[in-house]
């Protein structure tokens, strides 16, 4: 959504040489291949521009530069990955090896020409029945090396779409079946080996040849390619205590009691005390895990916001300390699939992609931050965390959450991915995805710390976090459903360890869908919103800016 995202940027006075802009991922696929491509070029050119080279982009109104003079360095874009991007780094990864492969077969002049073997449904229906053979498949001269074979089926698709559109030539998985079955026994089949099939269960929307993410990978430039192979899982500013994340984060393993001493949150961090990690922390995880060299740390520790904190540094110190281990002792949060695709947890721990199913991964986290109260108690005794359970005004009489306090501080994460659920603002977690896809909105958070500069003015200093809204295909069904609806599946209740969290912990007023409580506004072409972010000395302003997309169908 290539207009809505500069639509947006345009809308909060965007300054490419002051501020700084972070994506929640899914910013390609699922619109048009030429908006993805778009918004690629964008993102290459402002990080050129970051590293001194090539041209800068002007704000609008801007006078152009003189064309000998040293562009001004640009504020970098950052980027996580989102479930849909992940798609087209691995299809990309993929033809990077698999153009070049080569593979010897007998003389050309042992296979008969290439001739039709009649439309595409008929094949199949043949295929299917059990007299017919592959043996009676022409399957045409051998073709040498990958970037061929692509070319070769490409066209071959392309032809029995044009021709049967309405029949097996439509649909491309069931093409790629056909074809995968009739190459048996032929040379052909020495190249479909090589290339991957659409995976089952939780993998089950990878791998779908001729779809946006396949022909994505195909066209972008080697420097789009370079960029979305450096796009990090998760995006940690512990200058501000908050995580970038696609799909979500948790605060905990599930499958333990929070109380566990394993837990990160459950015993105060130390420097002087790095625990080893054992193996039995990641006790029958199912899924292989990453090192937490995943995240990109993008800011350095900052200085301590506000007075009265004798030990300030070392509790600034212990938080960062306490977030990073968030990412690297919870077996979920270094699961690629947990952080690009998770909406809830089910019982047992289990992590799921479905909206409507389990508990909603953000209350999980807003349950233990809001039982946080520092570090106090510790072996080192530095100040309690201001933000007491029970304390915060926007959680309207929620009564605070069921169990113990915990020795922490607490931290914000800001995600997108969750279309379904529209605009999602807790107290300590910000889900921005308000379905611009589907011709609803783009909305961004906009972080601004008033600043002095020496001998001059108070201004601001802006950091976007942006969301391109995008959700998996299994979003399209939720899309209809009512508010009601909606609430109802956000108030699912608790499992397993989960089931003390009281479920109506750290709400909005108003919901979780704050565009719906204010139906003009939602209309709006632009409208914004002011909302509390992270800790309340910090000094940062936050609010929401939201622009109206395009509708369905309307990507001109």
């Amino acid at each position: 959504m290539n207009r809505s995202l500069h639509n947006l940027l345009a809308a909060v006075e965007y300054k490419p040489h002051q501020d700084t802009v972070f994506l929640v991922g899914d910013i390609l696929a699922k619109s048009t291949e030429a908006g993805s491509l778009a918004i690629l070029d964008f993102l290459v050119r402002q990080n050129c521009c970051a590293k001194g080279v090539g041209d800068a982009p002007r704000p609008s109104g801007s006078p152009a530069r003189d064309s000998h003079a040293k562009p001004a360095p640009c504020k970098p874009v950052y980027a996580v990955r989102g479930n849909h991007d992940q798609m087209i780094v691995q299809w990309r990864a993929w033809r990077d090896w698999f153009e070049g492969l080569q593979l010897s077969f007998p003389s050309a002049h042992l296979y008969p020409p290439q001739r039709r073997s009649g439309s595409l449904s008929a094949l199949a229906a043949s295929l299917a029945s059990a007299t017919t053979t592959t043996a009676s498949y022409d399957a045409g001269p051998p073709v040498g090396t990958g970037e061929q074979f692509l070319a070769l089926i490409e066209a071959e698709w392309l032809r029995d779409r044009a021709d049967d559109p309405s029949g097996a030539g439509s649909d491309a998985e069931e093409w790629v079946d056909v074809a995968r079955k009739r190459a048996r026994g032929t040379w052909r089949a020495e190249w479909w080996r090589r290339i991957p099939q659409p995976g089952k269960g939780r993998t089950s929307k990878d791998w779908i040849m001729f779809g946006d993410h396949y022909y994505i990978a195909r066209d972008m430039k080697p420097e789009h390619a370079e960029l979305l192979y450096s796009l990090p899982l998760v995006i940690h500013v512990p200058s501000e205590h908050f995580f970038l994340v696609h799909g979500g984060l948790l605060p905990l393993d599930p499958r333990k009691p929070s109380d566990d001493k394993h837990q990160p949150l459950a015993h105060p961090p130390s420097p002087d005390d790095e625990e080893e990690v054992e193996d039995e922390d990641d006790y029958d995880y199912e899924y292989p895990t990453i090192d937490s060299g995943s995240s990109q740390h993008v800011f350095p520790r900052a200085e301590p916001h506000g007075e009265g904190h004798d030990n300030g540094d070392e509790v600034e110190e212990l938080r960062v300390l306490q977030e990073r281990s968030l990412l690297e002792d919870i077996p979920h949060n270094r699961d690629p699939w947990v952080v690009l695709n998770m909406r809830g947890v089910r019982k047992k721990g289990k992590v799921t992609r479905r909206g409507d199913k389990g508990t909603p991964w953000a209350k999980i986290w807003n349950g233990e931050m809001k039982r946080c109260t520092g570090f106090t108690g510790s072996a080192r005794d530095v100040p309690a965390a201001e933000h007491s359970p029970g304390e915060d005004e926007d959680t309207e009489g929620d009564g605070g959450v069921g169990g113990h306090a915990l020795p922490c501080y607490p931290s914000t994460v800001v995600y997108g991915h969750a279309a379904s659920r529209d605009l999602d603002v807790r107290r300590w977690t910000v889900g921005l995805d308000t379905g611009c896809l589907y011709g609803r909105r783009l909305t961004g958070l906009v972080l601004t710390r008033p600043r002095t500069d020496a001998g001059g003015p108070t201004r601001t200093s802006p950091l976007y976090v942006d969301a391109d809204d995008d959700a998996d295909e299994e979003d399209d069904d939720e899309e209809e459903s009512s508010d009601e609806e909606e609430d109802e599946l956000d108030e699912t209740a608790p499992e397993g360890h989960l089931r003390d969290m009281n479920s109506r912990f750290a709400r909005v007023a108003g919901g979780s869908a704050i565009a719906r409580a204010r139906p003009r506004a939602r209309r709006a072409k632009t409208w914004t919103r002011t909302i509390r972010f992270g800790d309340r000395d910090s000094g940062v302003e936050a609010r929401l800016v939201s622009v109206k997309c395009p509708k369905v169908g309307d990507l001109s």
